[in-house]
């Protein structure tokens, strides 16, 4: 019998700790292989509008909003059952009827537009012979929102109940008892098979609009209809494209995991193609994500609304994920709330070469990235700072240029001197770090104060860690916590999930771990994928937030979709354990696999593992022993007891005591005080 295990100790990954210093290093992962599917056999929904009340108030919306619903989804290739203010009876039927038309489909999706009542954390979905007169007479009349997830159950790919159903609630009174605003997510037993989207967060109410349609009901059709949508990235747009239309006032909801992330909504876009083991044709989803790497790279440290406005477009074109929308539209927002010039200081050279930086804009959202060099090479010559910037940007990375940090840092020291924030920012980092020029870390935070001076609320950010590590200035945490409290105030993104950092250790600030949780949920839903994964762990902890294991997981999956590998490492650790999802060994493999090719100590531990016992994978000691090297030499200390005990037992290799008591020893140096009880057991001390 194997004693090959996955430690506890390795549960989550050390804090990030000034990320922002290595700002350089791009790194582009590949994820694939997810169990990307041919093009659906099968896509069937059922589409519920309930406006015409007879004992409740009537709803302005919900009948538009199933209609334009529907009509987006037969557009989509859906065959689609529609239920206009059908009775309770009438939707009953309408849900067994569709759960037998969804088994074995590819996609099956359930949209219910109507009132929705949270009763003893118990959502009910209102039909229209509902009653209100009493909770047991609501109860009665009204049907769980459970049923619509047990109706999809047996699709294969896409199990996606929307819930449109938190417009108000007209039976919220004393007399119900309890908090009934609003939804809670759900929790019944399928609620673990299914993705559940709803319009509003929990306890919150969504609005009706003023317009022809819902706000969500707007964003959701203008989403399943963008080019090359996946189910992966259509909430991440949907929650932007509502926050943005109603002011940040709702955000809607996201629960459960995805069989498959890369699933399409587009029937006519072209077909995934998996990568081989050893290099094969380029994925689509990892193309679009590393332009929209690239693309956010070139415009995050911006002064100009219209860099932001450029990066929403090309995700609507398709051409792009869309990971950070929601910081663009902050940073469009905050922008314009400032007014003119207050981002930008005006030079003799602020609007030459403008027509160029324009038409390299757009060249380069396109992926053409030859003809955006020319022309930011032509817009440079002429003084403007924008483009020397840009073109630092292309140097940095390879795109439209050769890779050259020296280069690189000559580009953004001449658009720091032409007044271009972004080019002060990064030219202090290269100061900070000597990257391409000599290191000086006191003109480096000079430089970066100038921007955060001038406005930048990245540059901001950086004040603030360059007081919380004392680079090129006294470390002081207070001040470094405020400068945070300023960036995030401007808009800047990656400061909300580090002030949140700050709260749950209490540093420059007093301990707030529920402040903390906030904080790293406005970040995750913003884009952040670190923050994702600490938000994960919020709701796997359940300490500061109320324990929700598959609340944990969605965060995880939407952090893994985004190229993070501890999201990858912690949503296979649920899958293996069975913790809050069902136990499944080939998806804990799968994404095991992802992390390790990222090069996550856990991944290769979680993959050893598996391969040792059989699990989900082939078993081969001599495939494990070389996974578990792998993560030790990253410093994972359960790997290296694994090794210890392979080597013991003559697992994967011939047995040799001695190198059994090395890796023990080892494991015990890096914190693994469990092996202490091996080498007692062998005799050693």
């Amino acid at each position: 019998m194997s004693r090959v295990r996955i430690s506890p100790l390795l549960r989550r990954s050390p804090r990030r700790s000034g990320a922002r210093w290595f700002v350089f290093a791009l790194a582009l992962v590949v994820n694939a292989g997810l169990g990307a599917s041919a093009w659906a056999a099968g896509r069937v929904a059922l589409i519920v509008g309930v406006s015409a009340y007879e004992k409740v108030p009537t709803l302005a919306n919900p009948a538009k909003d199933a209609r334009l619903v529907q009509q987006t989804l037969q557009k989509l290739g859906f065959t689609v059952t529609m239920l206009s203010n059908p009775n309770r009876i009438e939707l009953l039927e309408g849900l067994g009827a569709f759960e037998e038309a969804s088994k074995g489909a590819d996609a099956a999706v359930v949209y219910f537009a109507g009132h929705g009542a949270m009763i003893d954390g118990v959502n009910y979905l209102l039909p229209k012979d509902a009653v209100s007169s009493s909770k047991s007479a609501l109860t009665g009349t009204a049907v769980e929102s459970a049923r619509l997830g047990q109706a999809l159950t047996g699709a294969r790919f896409v199990r996606l109940v929307i819930l449109d159903a938190c417009r108000n609630n007209p039976v919220a009174s004393r007399s119900l008892g309890g908090n009934t605003r609003g939804l809670v997510r759900e929790t019944s037993a399928s609620s673990v098979q299914v993705v559940t989207l709803m319009a509003a967060g929990p306890g919150e109410v969504a609005q009706d609009g003023a317009t022809a349609n819902s706000p969500f009901a707007t964003a959701l059709a203008q989403g399943l209809t963008r080019p090359g949508m996946t189910v992966g990235e259509l909430p991440s747009y949907v929650q932007a494209e509502v926050a943005r239309i109603t002011e940040n006032a709702q955000t809607p909801d996201l629960q459960g995991i995805w069989p498959d992330v890369h699933w399409t909504f587009d029937p006519n876009g072209p077909p995934k193609t998996v990568l081989a083991a050893a290099g094969g044709a380029a994925d689509v989803t990892k193309i679009k994500w590393e332009k929209d790497q690239v693309f956010w790279q070139t415009i995050k440290d911006s002064d100009d609304p219209a860099d932001f406005k450029a990066y929403m477009d090309a995700q609507d074109r398709g051409e792009i994920t869309g990971s950070f929308r929601r910081l663009a539209q902050n940073r469009i927002r905050t922008m314009e709330k400032a007014g003119p010039g207050s981002f930008q200081v005006a030079t003799r050279s602020a609007q030459a070469g403008q027509a160029q930086v324009v038409s390299a804009r757009e060249a380069f959202a396109r992926g053409d990235y030859r003809s955006a060099a020319r022309d930011w090479t032509v817009a440079a010559a002429q003084g403007n700072g924008a483009a020397m910037y840009n073109l630092g940007v292309m140097s940095l990375t390879g795109k439209g240029a050769a890779k050259d940090v020296a280069a690189a840092s000559k580009w953004f020291k001449a658009s720091a001197e032409a007044g271009h924030a972004g080019g002060m920012v990064n030219w202090g980092l290269c100061l900070l770090n000597g990257f391409g020029t000599a290191k000086d870390e006191r003109a480096g935070f000079q430089w970066i104060q100038k921007a955060a001076d001038k406005g930048s609320p990245g540059a901001m950010g950086m004040v603030a860690e360059a007081y919380l590590r004392g680079r090129g200035v006294p470390a002081d945490p207070r001040q470094g916590a405020g400068w945070l409290e300023r960036a995030v105030d401007a808009g800047d993104g990656p400061s909300i999930a580090q002030l949140a950092d700050l709260y749950e250790r209490g540093e420059g600030v007093p301990a707030d771990p529920r402040k903390a949780v906030t904080l790293y949920q406005r970040a995750a839903v913003s884009g952040d994928d670190q923050a994702m994964v600490r938000l994960g762990y919020a709701y796997e902890d359940g300490q500061a937030v109320r324990r929700d294991d598959v609340q944990a997981a969605t965060w995880y999956q939407r952090a893994a979709e985004q190229g993070n590998s501890e999201g990858m490492s912690s949503l296979a650790v649920m899958l293996e354990n069975g913790s809050g999802l069902s136990q499944d060994y080939g998806r804990a493999a799968e994404y095991y696999r992802l992390a390790a090719n990222a090069g996550d100590a856990r991944g290769y531990l979680g993959l050893g593992s598996l391969t040792a016992r059989g699990a989900g994978v082939r078993a081969n000691p001599a495939e494990a022993l070389k996974l578990f090297q792998a993560a030790a030499d990253r410093g994972s200390a359960a790997a290296m007891r694994n090794l210890g005990v392979m080597y013991e037992s003559g697992q994967g290799a011939p047995p040799d005591r001695k190198k059994a008591i090395d890796y023990y020893r080892k494991a015990i140096a890096a914190g693994d005080e469990a092996s202490r009880d091996d080498l007692q057991r062998l005799g050693v001390r």
